[in-house]
């Protein structure tokens, strides 16, 4: 066997299998499948679509309302009520209410992932979990359903990037700052499709809750999962935490093999970083602290899944002692579970937050996906502890997001203008960059890669392909853009969806387009949150087909789970011009424009099966018929 990494070593054990290599597709079963408000809605899924009845394991599946908690209207609280009926009927144990905290920050208190395991989950930022040593990946709703219903999935083995760290992070630099440097140094789509590995004796130097930072922020590269090596304090903070035995903790631990391949390593030096802001629009838009200070904030937002534990709350709390919020911003901080509530609450942390001036939230998401508590009015800037500062990503389209530090969000907020704590911002001055490439090969284009959730021998169907005209986009499209999240929770039907199709990047695509229309794009195409909508709503609109340079993943996989073919050709992107006729011959591989024929790679059959059919759920419907007969 040769040397494996981390993710060919973990997606094999979840397969059964001794080993597997980039590029295999495994038929996995997962430990963990998340979901959180959206389980009503993957609810309907599993019994109208699918029409399934009992889920395979409810012992592995885990229900967070976390997002819009508590629920701030009629539909988001009958949502909810939903949800719970699920759960009951469904004898559902791992199931927290609201107020109990962000998904990913729960389970992990909870110690319900463990080194090793594999965990997919209808969010984005399952990546999360690689700060326990687990491979942890996001997915759409459809794919959920069908893991209820099935306990099994089909992935592809990804290839891989290594990080290794070295030094430690000098006083008041974080590691918000660590993953925005990783953002500012591969791109916001630097790490599509890959799994990245984090390495190196710096690894160590970190507090638990400064790595859980790491994977997270890592979902805005695109990976597919991240992963940081589990140590004594993992196996120390896990032992406290579930009753499985601590030795049997660190047995099932996995580490990548010495001489396993990379597609490129990179060493980052600790002690070279400084403190970063990622600006609007984009993550990888990231510059030193004293280039942006002194621009006017009206809102400072400390919390999330990201930086919303008690080591962030007290580095605010720190900045805040004595101070007061400036009187032309406002300052919310919420927890990111009722766990690092309480220990606020001991260490005298919410006091400080108070008598500064600060609100103080439920613990759960908040404003980060705009779904309420906290979204700013058109025009306002906003500095965030978030993980996101896409345009419409806190609800208002015409706000501009900055993203920082939980201590540098503080400051702020008593400035009323981007500023370092303590007033001056603080600048080292390597002599070198702070990240550097060490080997890179050739990088595979993104999404050519055709992973599917399903796998087959191909079908005599054929999906004729689609005929209209152009809409072009540029690079970087986000899902907030394509179906904005404020009305993830609360709109349902296929006409109400439609109808907000492109509302954030093109107002008029809803009422102009036409079926059999073909939506363009740039690179990282539907980039952002997992949110099925994002293809369900131009699936509702006709639309017959997306060409792109490349595709987020999960935004990709929603696209085949719902049957709308997601084509990779960078070539006819370049010469499709907004209005032109197209024509898309899946048959045979090409694209017709007026500027010429454009051929790109066929889909593997797995992919092709299910557009045949229509989707995911209608072929997992085939198979469970055929199985049966």
């Amino acid at each position: 066997m040769t040397a494996l990494t981390f993710a060919e070593k973990a997606l094999a054990r979840a397969a059964g299998l001794a080993g597997s290599h980039a590029g295999d597709i495994l038929i996995v079963q997962p430990d963990r499948i998340l979901s959180h408000d959206n389980t009503a809605a993957i609810a309907r899924i599993f019994h109208d679509e699918l029409e399934a009845k009992q889920v395979a394991d409810p012992e592995r599946l885990c229900v967070v309302l976390d997002h819009a908690s508590p629920p701030p209207t009629p539909k988001h609280a009958q949502n909810h009520a939903e949800t719970r009926l699920f759960v009951q009927a469904q004898g559902i144990r791992h199931f927290f209410e609201v107020g109990r905290g962000i998904c990913h920050q729960v389970l992990s208190e909870e110690g319900l992932v463990l080194p090793g395991d594999l965990i997919l989950g209808a969010d984005s930022h399952t990546t999360h979990y690689g700060w326990l040593g687990a491979f942890g990946a996001g997915l759409g709703r459809s794919e959920a359903a069908v893991l209820w219903d099935t306990g099994r999935l089909w992935l592809r083995v990804p290839e891989s990037l290594r990080i290794n760290l070295y030094g430690e992070l000098p006083a008041g630099v974080t590691a918000k700052d660590l993953c925005m440097q990783v953002s500012k140094t591969l791109g916001a789509d630097g790490g599509l499709y890959y799994s990245l590995e984090f390495a190196g004796p710096g690894v160590g130097s970190l507090s638990l809750e400064s790595r859980m930072v790491i994977p997270n922020s890592m979902a805005e590269i695109g990976v597919k999962n991240a992963y940081l090596p589990p140590d004594r304090l993992v196996f120390d903070f896990l032992a406290r935490r579930t009753a499985v035995p601590r030795a049997q903790i660190e047995a099932q631990a996995i580490y990548p093999d010495d001489g396993a391949v990379y597609t490129a390593e990179y060493d980052l030096l600790l002690d070279r970083l400084e403190p970063l802001v990622a600006c609007p629009h984009s993550v990888d838009n990231v510059q030193p602290l004293p280039a942006v200070a002194g621009q006017h904030v009206d809102m400072a937002f400390i919390g999330t899944c990201t930086n919303g534990r008690l080591e962030d709350l007290a580095a605010a709390a720190q900045v805040l002692r004595g101070q007061h919020v400036h009187p032309g911003t406002r300052l919310l901080v919420i927890p990111a579970s009722n766990q690092v509530y309480r220990e606020a609450l001991r260490e005298g942390y919410l006091d400080v937050f108070v008598e500064a001036g600060a609100a103080i939230g439920v613990p759960g998401c908040g404003p980060c996906m705009g779904n309420h508590l906290g979204i700013p009015a058109a025009g306002e800037v906003v500095i965030s502890s978030a993980n996101r500062n896409f345009k419409g990503r806190m609800g208002q389209p015409d706000a501009s997001i900055y993203l920082a530090s939980p201590a540098v969000a503080a400051a702020s907020a008593v400035a009323g203008c981007i500023a370092a704590p303590g007033g001056s911002p603080v600048r080292t001055t390597p002599t070198q960059p702070a990240m550097q490439v060490l080997r890179a090969a050739s990088l595979p284009d993104a999404g050519v890669l055709g992973e599917s959730a399903a796998s087959g021998n191909g079908s005599q169907g054929v999906v004729p392909g689609a005929s209209g005209k152009v809409w072009k986009y540029g690079h970087n499209v986000n899902t907030d853009q394509i179906f904005p999240g404020k009305y993830t929770y609360t709109i349902t039907t296929p006409e109400e969806i439609a109808a907000h199709a492109m509302e954030d990047l093109d107002p008029l695509f809803a009422q102009s387009v036409r079926p059999g229309d073909v939506v363009f794009g740039g690179n990282n195409f539907g980039c952002g949150s997992s949110r099925e909508q994002a293809v369900t709503c131009l699936k509702y609109k006709g639309v017959g087909g997306l060409v792109a340079g490349s595709f987020a993943r999960i935004f990709y996989r929603n696209a085949i789970n719902q049957g709308v073919p997601a084509i990779i050709c960078p070539e006819a992107v370049a010469a499709a011009r907004p209005g032109d006729p197209v024509r898309v011959d899946l048959a045979n591989g090409l694209i017709h424009l007026p500027g010429g024929d454009f051929a790109f790679p066929a889909f593997p059959p797995n992919v092709r099966a299910i557009l045949d059919v229509g989707g995911l759920v209608a072929y997992t419907k085939k198979a469970r018929s055929v199985a049966t007969t």
